[in-house]
C-alpha cells in the first residue's frame, strides 16, 4: 500500500493509549503545539532515540483533512497512474478485496479523509499533521513519527518512486520497513517524555507489541476489511520486525537494513527469521496459460501476491487463523491479468510452497475462497504448487 496512505493510523496512536503508552490517567500527555515544545524540541528527541542527526528540518505544515486527501490522491496518481488504478480496482474485485459496489478511489479519498492524522512526502521533503484528526494530546507523538521518517530519508532515501500496481508485495514489505521504525522510535519518544529514559523497558515493549499485534481499525469506518487490514499491517507487523533487529543489534543494526537490505517480501516482515537467514521469494512461472486465450487478449497487470495478500485473499471464506496458517509456508507467487477483446478480464496466480503439504493446505482453503466469490475460477495443485484461474465479465 502507497506510503503517504498509511500515515498516521488513529487506530494505532488509540491502541498505545489503551495500554497507557501514550497517554493515561496517570501520565502526562503532551499538549497541543500552541503549549507543547517546539518541533525542533521534538526533533532533538528524535534525534537523541534514532541516534542519528538531521542535516535540516522538514517543512512542516499543518493541513485539512480535505488538503491531506488532495494530496494523497495526488501522490497516488504519480506513484500508480489513473489508467493502472482502474485496472487494479478490477483486479481488486476478482480477488475479493473490493466489493463490486465500492470504488476504489472512493474508497482511497476515505482513507486519506478519515485515517491519516499524519503524513511525510519524501519527494517535497514536507510533513504534515492533519487538522480535527483527532490526535489531541497525541499530537507530539504524530509529530515525532513523522520525523522518525523525515531523518530516515535524509540518511537513507526512503522515496518508493513508482509501483507496478497497488498490489506489490516488495514495497509492501518496505513500507513496513518504514513504518516500524517510526512506529517504535514514536513509542521511544513517549517514554522518554514522560521521564522513562531513552531505553524503552522490556515490559512496556512487550506490552506496546502485543496492542499492535491486535490492532484493527473498526468495521464502523467504513472501510472494505482488506483495506482496514492494508492499513495497520505496516504499524503491527513492521514494529514486530524492528523490535527484533533492534533488540539484537540496536539502533545501528536497523540502519544497516536500510543500507544494505530491506525486506524482500511480506513473508520476512512476517516471519523475521527466514529475513535472518536469507530465505528470498522463490521464482515462479505462469505457464502456457496465454495459449489458451483470444490472440488480441492484452497483459493488463503483473506482479506478486505476497504471503500478506494471500492471506487476505483467503479471509473469503475461511476465519483468520486458518487463513493465516494456509498463507504461511508461501514460498513464492506470480500473477498476470489479461483484457479480453470483448470485454472482461482473466487473472491467472501460481504460488510455490516450501512442502507438499503447504501446498495441499492452501489448496483446501483456497477451494473455500472460491465458493465465496463472485468471480467464477478454478484451481489446480501440483506437488508444491497451486494455479489459479479467475474470469470476470
Amino acid at each position: 500500500m502507497n506510503r503517504i496512505l498509511a500515515g498516521v493510523a488513529a487506530g494505532l496512536l488509540v491502541a498505545l493509549a489503551a495500554i497507557g503508552i501514550v497517554a493515561g490517567e496517570e501520565s502526562n500527555p503532551a499538549p497541543e503545539r500552541s503549549g507543547g515544545p517546539s518541533v525542533r524540541q521534538v526533533a532533538r528527541r528524535v534525534e537523541l532515540i534514532r541516534e542519528l542527526r538531521f542535516e535540516h528540518l522538514p517543512r512542516i505544515r499543518e493541513v485539512s483533512a480535505a488538503e491531506a486527501r488532495r494530496t494523497g490522491l495526488r501522490e497516488l496518481d504519480r506513484q500508480v497512474p489513473p489508467a493502472r488504478q482502474r485496472t487494479d480496482e478490477r483486479l481488486l474485485r476478482m480477488l475479493g478485496f473490493l466489493p463490486a459496489s465500492a470504488g476504489l478511489r472512493a474508497v482511497l479519498g476515505e482513507v486519506l479523509s478519515g485515517e491519516v492524522g499524519g503524513y511525510y512526502v519524501p519527494r517535497t521533503d514536507t510533513l504534515a499533521l492533519v487538522r480535527g484528526s483527532g490526535l489531541g494530546p497525541f499530537a507530539d507523538a504524530a509529530l515525532a513519527h513523522e520525523l522518525t521518517h523525515a531523518l530516515e530519508d535524509q540518511h537513507f532515501g526512503i522515496d518508493q518512486g513508482p509501483a507496478d500496481s497497488l498490489l506489490d508485495d516488495r514495497l509492501a514489505a518496505l513500507t513496513a520497513l518504514h513504518e516500524g521504525t517510526a512506529t517504535i522510535a514514536m513509542v521511544e519518544y513517549v517514554v522518554l517524555t514522560q521521564g522513562g529514559g531513552r531505553d524503552l523497558p522490556p515490559a512496556v515493549r512487550r506490552e506496546v507489541l502485543d496492542a499492535l499485534e491486535g490492532l484493527a481499525l473498526p468495521v464502523s469506518s467504513g472501510l472494505p476489511r482488506y483495506f482496514r487490514e492494508a492499513l495497520v499491517f505496516p504499524y503491527s507487523a513492521g514494529a514486530a520486525f524492528v523490535d527484533g533487529i533492534e533488540g539484537a543489534g540496536g539502533w545501528a543494526a536497523v540502519d544497516r537494513v536500510f543500507r544494505r537490505g530491506a525486506p524482500a517480501s511480506t513473508e520476512q516482515v512476517m516471519h523475521p527469521e527466514k529475513y535472518e537467514a536469507g530465505e528470498e521469494p522463490m521464482p515462479v512461472r505462469l505457464g502456457a496459460y496465454r495459449d489458451t486465450l483470444p490472440p488480441a487478449a492484452r497483459v493488463v497487470s503483473q506482479g506478486v501476491l505476497g504471503e500478506f495478500d494471500t492471506a487476505q485473499f483467503l479471509r473469503t471464506g475461511n476465519r483468520r487463523e486458518r487463513a493465516e496458517r494456509a498463507a504461511a509456508g508461501w514460498g513464492g507467487s506470480r500473477f498476470t491479468m489479461w483484457r479480453l477483446p470483448a470485454g472482461g478480464d482473466v487473472l491467472a496466480v501460481r504460488w510455490t510452497w516450501d512442502t507438499p503439504r503447504d501446498a495441499a493446505e492452501f489448496e483446501r482453503a483456497a477451494r473455500r475462497t472460491l465458493r465465496e466469490l463472485d468471480t467464477p475460477g478454478a484451481i489446480e495443485r501440483s506437488a508444491r504448487s497451486v494455479s489459479m484461474i479467475l474470469r470476470s465479465t
